[in-house]
């Protein structure tokens, strides 16, 4: 039986995780996971990120799954994955990966594919005011530049906000796109690969009057085909992306002149929504396997 790490957080929102425990979202996906593996050969151990000795346990693999723990301490997470390189253990996706995907800043990178952003150092009237009138939006979101969760994130309507509606923004370096109409109805897509290969597809539908498409029990999640005009431009998103990735979920969302755009790459930790789409851990361990050899 060929040893993987599988890499979790010491805690999720604020709550510690005890060893060997995985947050409660991705229990099913997990056990599908360990599952697939079996029948592959290859086992799973749960540990968390930061334990120093990983490279000494015998693992030919450390995959990062559930860290979701790491942007609150983003320096040591960066250092962290670096020195378990440095010791010889191969982690996926790599630190390099994680560098370019921590920052948002990477949706520069991928094109016409991209949402429409202005970027910030930081959200004041002034920026507020600007970004109104760049976007050509009637309702702006402004957001933070590494986040995770729709954390320090708000949505503004021009003529009717104030400067005390950014407190619950970000404090600092911030992104800021137009409010899409779709997301209400339509919501979004997010589409998965797994070493290249196409997995799974997942419609997430806000609850009515909400807008947040990503937050567990106010979402309708579903696993549905993927229309061929977003399918198109997350693959062209994909090849302006780092390659060789070992998962990459796109996030896409429909503008308001019918075209698809990506509003994230998470090539980091993502949800992978196998609890909707269990198909798709055959496809996350058949890249496992053929990265093991």
């Amino acid at each position: 039986m060929r040893r993987v790490a599988y890499l979790t957080g010491r805690s999720y929102r604020g709550t510690p995780l005890p060893p060997g425990v995985v947050p409660d979202a991705e229990t099913v996906s997990l056990g599908l996971i360990k599952d697939a593996g079996a029948a592959r050969g290859i086992a799973f151990d749960v540990v968390y990120w930061d334990e120093m000795d990983l490279a000494s346990r015998g693992y030919e693999l450390a995959v990062i799954r559930t860290c979701w723990d790491y942007t609150s301490r983003a320096r040591q997470f960066l250092d962290t994955l670096s020195a378990h390189e440095s010791a010889g253990l191969r982690v996926l996706n790599s630190s390099d990966v994680v560098r370019w995907n921590f920052r948002k800043t990477y949706l520069k990178d991928l094109g016409a594919a991209a949402i429409e952003t202005v970027w910030a150092d930081k959200v004041d009237e002034a920026t507020v005011t600007r970004a109104f009138d760049e976007l050509g939006a009637d309702e702006i979101v402004v957001k933070p530049q590494v986040g995770a969760g729709s954390v320090a994130t708000v949505r503004l309507k021009k003529n009717a906000w104030s400067a005390g509606d950014l407190a619950d923004g970000p404090p600092g370096a911030a992104m800021i796109q137009p409010f899409l109409n779709s997301i209400a109805t339509e919501g979004e897509r997010s589409l998965f690969w797994f070493g290249g290969v196409f997995s799974h597809a997942i419609r997430k539908v806000p609850a009515s009057g909400d807008w947040l498409a990503n937050i567990p029990g106010k979402t309708h999640f579903v696993a549905e085909a993927a229309p061929a005009a977003a399918m198109e431009a997350a693959e062209a998103a994909r090849a302006r992306a780092p390659q060789d990735l070992l998962y990459v979920r796109i996030d896409l969302v429909m503008a308001n002149d019918g075209s698809w755009r990506v509003i994230e790459i998470e090539a980091i930790e993502p949800y992978l929504f196998l609890d909707f789409a269990p198909e798709g851990a055959g496809f996350f361990v058949d890249a496992i396997a053929r990265v093991l050899g």
